[in-house]
Parts: C-alpha cells; sequence; structure tokens
C-alpha cells in the first residue's frame, strides 16, 4: 500500500479543485435560445445576455428594446416589463460620486460594490442605482421576487457596465 506525502496529497486536491471550478464555469448560464440575439439587437452595449438570463428564468422573454439612447427595457410574454437600466452622465465621477447616494434608501453608496438599494414601493422588485465612471447607473427589476441570485446578475450588470466602452470611453 503506497502512503501519499502531504505534497502529493496538496497536489492531488488542487487538482480536483481546479477540475470542479472548470466544469463549473463551462456550465454557466444557461441562455435561451434567441435571448442573446434579441439583448444585441435591443440594447447593443447595454445588456449582456448571461446576467438577463438569470433574472428571467421561468419566462419566456418577448421584447428588448431602446427607448432611449442609454437605457434598456425587457418584457416577458406575458406583456409585463421585468427589467429597466440606465445611464445618466454627470459632468464627473466625482459629481457621481456625490449624486448617486441622493438617489438611495440609506443616502450612502456601499464602500465596495459603489452601489445601493433605491426605496420599492411593495415586497417584490428591486431598484439598485451604481456609480460607473461619470454615470449613474439604474437597474429596476420589476414584478419578481428577488433572491440573491438576482441581486448578484443585477451586479453583474453593473459591472459589465463599467467595464464596457459605453461608460469607460465617454
Amino acid at each position: 500500500m503506497r502512503r501519499w506525502n502531504l505534497g502529493e496529497q496538496v497536489r492531488i486536491r488542487f487538482a480536483g479543485v481546479l477540475a470542479a471550478l472548470a466544469f463549473v464555469a463551462a456550465c454557466g448560464t444557461d441562455v435561451p435560445a434567441g435571448l442573446a440575439d434579441k439583448v444585441e439587437s435591443g440594447c447593443p452595449g447595454l445588456l449582456k445576455p448571461e446576467p438577463l438570463a438569470v433574472i428571467t428564468k421561468g419566462f419566456v422573454v418577448s421584447e428588448v428594446n431602446s427607448v432611449e439612447t442609454n437605457g434598456c427595457q425587457v418584457f416577458v410574454s406575458t406583456g409585463k416589463q421585468v427589467l429597466s437600466l440606465g445611464l445618466v452622465a454627470y459632468a464627473s465621477q466625482e459629481e457621481s460620486e456625490r449624486l448617486t447616494p441622493m438617489l438611495c434608501a440609506s443616502g450612502v453608496l456601499d464602500s465596495e460594490t459603489k452601489s445601493c438599494e433605491a426605496g420599492q414601493p411593495g415586497d417584490e422588485g428591486l431598484s439598485v442605482h451604481a456609480v460607473a465612471g461619470r454615470w449613474n447607473v439604474r437597474v429596476h427589476v420589476y414584478e419578481l421576487s428577488v433572491n440573491d441570485e438576482i441581486k448578484e446578475a443585477v451586479q453583474q450588470i453593473i459591472e459589465d457596465l463599467r467595464s464596457s466602452d459605453k461608460t469607460r470611453n465617454s
């Protein structure tokens, strides 16, 4: 019977952990057929299909559109609007960081995420404001029971916008 030394055990366990992480990453978010095309044609540069798939899980997305240059709306087959997002430009990042907290229920931004929840009437839905450079990002989720998965998807939308050409180059 072979005995494994500590170094071999660590290497084997580390390889196992890496394999598990690769498997989870490969599975990713299941994006329904056609959703990526709807997002790209309806909200180019504003929204990615993966976080939207998380938010609309269990629904069929019927429409994704931009009603304004820096805004986007998402509707499901029941006719309900489930998501809207928009960007408001300020003169500078400092101004955005100063004014965005005024839109927050708490009056302050979370120091780690530079975002906050705004007051939302009723139990269903979520409204988040965040700073992305000189931009205020607002994301509203309507008429859905909000769980941690949806909150993470909203935060991912914000992170995607922060790293997009839309907020970095203008």
